[in-house]
Parts: C-alpha cells; structure tokens; sequence
C-alpha cells in the first residue's frame, strides 16, 4: 500500500514545478502524504500551494544544440550537480518515501540506489524530434527504463499509441480554488523563462484595442495557480508546455510561440494534429492573426486535466 509518495522536480525554469504541483494536490486529495522537493524558480510556487520546501542546490542546464549543452555540463554544471546529487539521496533517505515522482536525474540515480519505486516525468517523445536530439532522448528514455517503473509523459496527444515504456497522459494543469474569480480580459502573454518579443507583441495587441496582461511583468503578482487568469482571457499565448497545459485545461485559446527547440517540436506537432483552439505561430504578426482568429470564431481545446489519470498510474489503479 502506497503512504508516501516524493516528488522532485527539475530546478531549470519554473514549468517543472508547475507540472509538480497538479500531482502533488491530487495525490494529497487521495489521503497520500506528499514531500516535494526541487528549487530554483519554482520553488515559490510549490510553496505558494501549502507544500514545505527543503533548500537544494540549483542547477541550470543550458545550451541550444546537444554540443553546447555538453560543453556546460563539462565546465560549469558539474560542481553544482554533485552538491544536488548529495543533498537529494540525504533528502530521500530522510523523507523514505513509498515511491517518487521525478524528472531530476539525481532524484532518479538516488532512488534507483536506495530501492525507491520512482516514475519519471516528462512532455516529450522520441518521436517529436529531429534526430539531433531524439539520439540523446532515446538514451536517457533506455537507461530510465532500467530502474524506472514507468515514464509517464502529459501530453496534448494523450490518446495516440503509448510507446514501450511510457505511458501518456493529458496535459497537467494548476487549477484554482472556486473562489478564485478573475475579471475578465482580451489576452494573457506568457513568455515563461525563454520568451522573446513579447513586448512586441503586446503593442501590437493594444494598439487593437485589446486589454493585455502579462505574466512577470511590473504590474503582476505571483499567483499560485494559473487556469484561472488563463480561463479569464479571450486568448492566452505563451511558450512552454505547462504554460500550454494551464491554458487548454480552462478551455482558453492558446497561441503557442515557441522558441527553444522542444518548444517548437510540440508547436509543430499541434499544428500538424489540427487540434482545435490551439495554434503555432512563428513571427509577431503571426501571433496576432492568430489572436484575431480565435476571438471571432469561438475555436476552443477541450481537456481534463491529466493529474487524475497520472496519479492513477502511480497508485497502480
């Protein structure tokens, strides 16, 4: 019988813990006890949910192309990974956890050798990519696999074939209290850590006519759930997967304007599937087409959000 479940999510850019946080409520909801673990950005949001926090080391990872992303972890990421790897598998042996839900490598090495269950989280398959970066994907999926029970990947396709190994789900969304009510407004930017142009682009919508908000900007308070300022919004646009996620599941009209190339590989397949209320554009003016489009013609996405089924998979049930 599973009591206690841990969660560590990556510390790089906040959408980790934004994914983090639907399972960890939705576990909870079902009497499991939960410890969550991860740092960096979104950190403030796992504690803005009520969900205590142990100080980790940060590790970013960066680089464009996998050589890039080689020659930082070589020269700058090394250090601070062996300090996480050592705070993680001490964080884990305190908290002895049931199972634990991961997409951090050294939450994964840790349980793999302490003998925790674990399950890997993550958005993407080997079969988005281009062959530059689906040869690292599919090694980092077969050495997973090797002491991982499952991958489990939220996804905006969670009816396609699963395959070996990974089990998918709907995209997993932050949902608000039912008190939480949001004015309502013509369109939510949201450029995550890596967006760019947005500026622009918001200019340009205003100069429309339209009232635009801004995740970040000077007049924005941290919120701790999304889906109810984007379920307030004509239109959102934004970058990243959780950001998309949060954004789908209220039925809210998202532009997607990727520009790291994970981002443009999942754009790039919801353009191809056709999914309705959901759009990929590539330059400002595109964006704002877009935003024109989907508030006249009544184009929105219908989902539920993923955490149910993902904590299903977890439980075994």
């Amino acid at each position: 019988m599973t009591e206690k479940v841990a969660i560590v999510y990556w510390c790089d850019g906040a959408g980790h813990a934004a994914r983090a946080i639907p399972v960890a409520q939705e576990l909870e909801s079902r009497g499991i006890e939960v410890a969550v673990a991860g740092g960096g950005k979104g950190q403030k949001f796992v504690e803005m949910n009520g969900f205590e926090h142990p100080d980790l080391t940060t590790v970013t990872v960066e680089g464009s192309t996998p050589l890039s992303f080689l020659k930082h972890t070589a020269f700058d990421l090394v250090p601070s990974a062996a300090r996480r790897m050592r705070e993680v598998y001490r964080w884990l042996e305190a908290e002895d956890p049931d199972k634990l839900v991961t997409d951090d490598v050294f939450a994964g090495l840790a349980a793999a050798e302490q003998g925790i269950e674990f399950y890997r989280i993550d958005h993407l398959t080997t079969d988005l990519l281009d062959p530059l970066w689906r040869v690292p994907l599919t090694a980092y999926n077969e050495i997973s696999l090797a002491f991982a029970e499952q991958i489990i990947v939220t996804s905006l396709w969670a009816d396609d074939p699963d395959p070996e190994g990974i089990t998918r789900v709907g995209p997993l969304a932050q949902e608000g209290e039912a008190t939480d009510e949001v004015e309502p407004y013509d369109v939510l930017l949201n450029p995550g850590t890596h967006g760019e142009n947005f500026d622009a682009i918001r200019r340009r919508l205003e100069a429309d006519g339209l009232h635009v908000r801004s995740v970040g900007d000077d007049e924005w308070e941290t919120k701790p759930a999304m889906t109810p300022y984007t379920a307030a919004a004509d239109v959102v646009v934004c970058t990243g997967f959780s950001s998309i996620a949060d954004t789908v599941v209220a039925g809210t009209p998202c532009v997607i304007y990727p520009f790291l190339p994970f981002q443009k590989a999942i754009a790039k397949r919801a353009e191809r599937k056709r999914i309705d209320g959901i759009a990929r554009a590539t330059s400002v003016r595109e964006v704002v087409d877009s935003v024109e489009q989907f508030r006249t013609s009544g184009e929105r996405p219908d989902y539920e959000n993923g955490a149910p089924a993902f904590v299903d998979v977890v439980l075994g049930e």
